[in-house]
This record gives C-alpha cells, structure tokens and sequence, in this order.
C-alpha cells in the first residue's frame, strides 16, 4: 500500500492535523467493543493513511463566483468583504495563481476594518510563515482577536466563519478546546457549502475527531470536495479509492483523482498528487481481497468468512462502514457457535452505533451467551452488566459470580489486579453468606466441552425449545438452577418430558432460589 504525508503546516500550526484516538471501553480494562484483531486491523488501517490526514492548512471560505476585476476594483475602493475575498482567492489559489504577498495584503487591510475572518486568514499567513519568516506570537494574537467575531458571526448563520471557527475549536486557540464542537461547526459549514470545511469534516470522520470514526461518510465528504475542484481533496480522496478504505477498492479511480489534483493551481496540492503518482508508477498498488468471492463463502456459512466480512464493514477495510452488515454477519456467526461474535455483538448493541441502535438488554444477553461459551473478556463485561444494572436488574451477586469465574482463566497480571479490584468493589456490598453462595456456585461452572455442547447453548438463547431442554438437563447436576430455567422454558413449548424433570428438580430447590428461577424465566426473550 502506498503511504503518502500530506499534512500542511509546521509541527503545532493550528491548521495540521489534529488526531485523537476514542476507544470504546467498559468495566474494568477488558473492552467490549472491540476483538483485539479488530482493534490492530482497524489501527493498521488509519496508520497507512495518517500520512494523509487532514492537513488544516488555510480554512477556505467559499468558492468566490463574482467576477475578479470587479472584485478587485471594489476593494482597491475600500470595500472590506471584496478585500477579504481577494485574500481567500490568492491564498487558495481558487481562480488565480497562488499568491501568499497578495492575500496577505488584501487581509491586512481587511482585518484593519475589524474584519474577523480576514485576521483569522492573516494569522493563518503569518503563523505558517508563508510569505518569509513565522511570527507565531503575532499570530495567536490575531487567532484570539478573531475568536470573538467569528463566534458572533457563526451565531448568525455565516457557514465561512463557522468552518473558521471550528478550526480554532479544534486547537483550542482563542476558545475553549472542543473536537465535537469544531465537528459540529464544521458540519454546518459543509452543508452549507463551504469546500474546506467538506475537507475539514471529511478528516474528522476519517480519525474520529469528534464523531466516531467512519472511513465512508470521510469519503462521500471529500467527494463532494473533490467534485468541487478542491486538490486536498482530490489527493485523499484517490488514496482512499487506490487503498479501499471506506469503500471497496477501485485503482482505476484513484489514479484519475491524483491526476486531477496533479493539475491543481495550488502548488502543494499538485506536488503531493504529482509525487504520489510518481511513486505509483515505481510501485504499482496491489490489488487487495475478492469482496464478491468473500460475501459468497459468508453466505455459504463459512465462519472465517462471516467473522471477516463484519470486521471490514465495521472499519471500511475494502467495504463501506455498513453498521447493519456488521450486525448481520456478527449475528450468523454467533448462531454457528462463535463467542468472540456474540461478544462483539454485545458491545455494538450496549453503546448503539450508526444504524444499529442502543438495545442494552439484548446486548447484556449476547454478553451472557458469550460468557456461557467461555470468552473471558464477554465474563467481565457481564460482570460489570450485572454490578451496573446495564440492561439488566441490578444484581450484585450475579457479578461477583462471574467475576470469579472471570478471574479463573485470566492469564493476565493487569487483568488479575484489574479483577481484583472490580471483585473488592462488588464484595463490600455482600452479605458473607452471599459471597460463600458465590464461591460455590463458580466452583461448579464449566465451558461447554465440545463444539456440540456449544451450538446446544447458542441454540437455547436463540429459542430452540428442543435444545432448551437438553441443555436443561446437562445442568441438573452441577447447576441446578439454570437447569431448571431452561427446563421450564421448555416445559412452556410443550417439549416431552420437560414438565417433569423440572418438576422434580424444584423439589430439590429451596422457594428463594425457585423465584429467582421465576424471574429469570420471565425475563428470557430469545436471541433473533
């Protein structure tokens, strides 16, 4: 793959790039949101393309439509909007050659009228130092002293002085830091029309910078952009393409947007595009897995393939971000016996992301499947569920049961103190007798031992009365109340046998222990 540094501006310019990285965590240190694979593919992906992140070099305003000269005799007159016009062209090369002395100049004497986008724009020369040596101090003064009247002019409505602003939110320069604000302002710019500001909020999905990280809507954002002549992103818009990230891969594509750039007025645009299309043609970009060939294994029921296909929708690796198609193909995966799936699944459904809304019981049930079936990191999480009440009754004894059971295949130190520290959290509001039950019980759970006893348990939460009562009974033994849980859902199915081999196994339970087994009874809804 190719790896391209695009960012503009000196080390700590307000207008390079600003990335922070939003995991996504729960309880005590194991995550719920993502499988370790998950998280190296998705940070593998955003590796190759920090070269490409979204410089924030000059915020643009928009594209100019008036006629020129007759801008130019406007502000020769004195006309403070046809001056600050003037240096938007000049800087950004948009309809004239690139011209840093002249922008500064129309800016200067925009910003002598009190003009806040035109000091904002006159900082942004100053700081880079494009027109001879930085002056970084007299530029910050310039960026705080148009903070406040591009505050009052975004208030107004005015989409160019919103990207602005939202550039100065992100670094935190005259205003307070704030990402999602600066998303926020930027996305308002963008529909509005403001081509750089399409480019700024093309970069902040594409890192997460104040939304949550979305390699395809980055690029219907620099499309748009891109579309509109902007070289930025143009150039990122081709890598996207060439890499297939947030979308499948088209070479051919790419190629053309890079050539496209190559011929932007904008020096640094051109010369990015025409060094990476340099590279290109020494190392030509290898073309990367059949999505087609790997949809039809997944739909075949290969596990590998379903695991995958969820994985690449859910980062944009080769495919669109595609929330529904995680949740779908995380879904079949689980009902062939995966745990890692259903714990995936679970952490999607417990915080909600993009079409797949927030569920917390049904995300707490995948959770406990998950759990059932051995994943260590999915008995933490339930733990954690348990001890919080997330989409759940709160139930303090339930968490340290699985805190204990968590602990016992923990391999890790981190995560042994990490329990440690959760279990002493749970057990101070234990009764002794509660903790003494808790012990016991941990002592009698097993993992399903084969690949049968597995697809028997994932079959049970997802309805199968059938397997309900078979797993039922495996449980009589070593967990006489969940067995009698799934004997009685089976029982209520009409299921041989199922009525009296609960009815028999309640004798053996005190009436506490068969209410709670009520409730649990009642609270079951069956994975879909």
């Amino acid at each position: 793959m190719v790896h391209a540094r695009l960012q503009s501006g000196p080390r700590g310019s307000p207008h390079r790039t600003f990335q922070t990285h939003q995991g996504e965590r729960h309880g005590v240190g194991r995550h719920h949101c993502r499988q370790k694979t998950c998280a190296r593919f998705q940070t593998q992906q955003v590796m190759k393309l920090a070269g490409l992140a979204i410089g924030i070099l000059l915020a643009a305003g928009q594209v100019w439509a008036a006629d020129l000269n007759a801008t130019l005799k406007k502000a020769k007159s004195g006309d403070v909007i046809s001056q600050y016009q003037l240096a938007e062209h000049y800087a950004e090369a948009d309809g004239v050659d690139q011209d840093y002395e002249e922008a500064l100049k129309w800016a200067r004497q925009a910003a002598d009228q009190g003009n806040a986008k035109a000091k904002y724009r006159m900082a942004s020369i100053l700081f880079l130092g494009v027109t001879g040596e930085a002056r970084q101090p007299e530029a910050l003064q310039l960026f705080r002293e148009s903070a406040e009247g591009l505050e009052k002019l975004a208030e107004e409505g005015d989409a160019d002085a919103r990207a602005k602003l939202g550039i100065l939110c992100a670094r935190g320069i005259g205003v307070e830091k704030d990402v999602e604000r600066a998303a926020k302002l930027f996305t308002q710019a963008a529909e509005a029309g403001v081509v750089k500001a399409q480019v700024d909020l093309a970069g902040a999905y594409l890192l997460g910078n104040g939304v949550g990280r979305n390699a395809t809507t980055a690029g219907e954002w620099f499309t748009k952009a891109a579309k509109s002549g902007h070289g930025q992103a143009q150039v990122q818009l081709g890598m996207l393409c060439i890499q297939g990230t947030g979308r499948e891969q088209d070479i051919d594509q790419g190629m053309n947007w890079l050539r496209k750039a190559s011929a932007h007025r904008n020096p640094e645009f051109s010369k990015q595009a025409k060094s990476l299309l340099d590279r290109l043609e020494d190392s030509p970009p290898k073309l990367g897995p059949d999505m087609k060939a790997l949809r039809q294994r997944a739909q075949k029921g290969e596990l590998k393939a379903q695991l995958e296909l969820a994985q690449r929708h859910e980062i944009g690796a080769g495919l669109p971000v595609n929330e529904a198609a995680v949740r779908q193909w995380l879904n079949a995966a689980t009902l062939q016996g995966s745990a890692a799936a259903a714990h995936r699944l679970g952490g999607i459904l417990m915080l909600g992301r993009g079409a797949v809304k927030k569920e917390p019981a049904l995300a707490a049930s995948y959770w406990k499947l998950a759990a059932e079936l051995g994943y260590g990191g999915a008995q933490v999480d339930y733990a954690v569920a348990c001890a919080k009440g997330d989409g759940l009754e709160k139930n303090m004894p339930e968490a340290y049961y699985w805190a204990l059971i968590a602990r016992r295949g923990n391999t890790s130190e981190e995560q042994e103190r990490n329990l440690r520290a959760l279990q002493g959290v749970i057990t101070s509001g234990l009764e002794p007798e509660k903790i003494l039950s808790g012990l016991t019980r941990s002592r009698s759970w097993k993992a399903p031992a084969d690949e049968k006893a597995k697809l028997r348990w994932v079959k049970a939460q997802f309805g199968n009365t059938g397997a309900q009562l078979e797993l039922g009974k495996s449980l009589v033994e070593s967990r006489p109340r969940e067995a009698l849980k799934w004997l009685k859902l089976a029982a209520a199915a009409k299921e041989k046998g199922a009525a009296a081999t609960a009815k028999e196994l309640a004798g053996t339970l005190s009436k506490k222990e068969i209410d709670q087994v009520q409730a649990a009874v009642k609270a079951f809804k069956p994975l879909k």
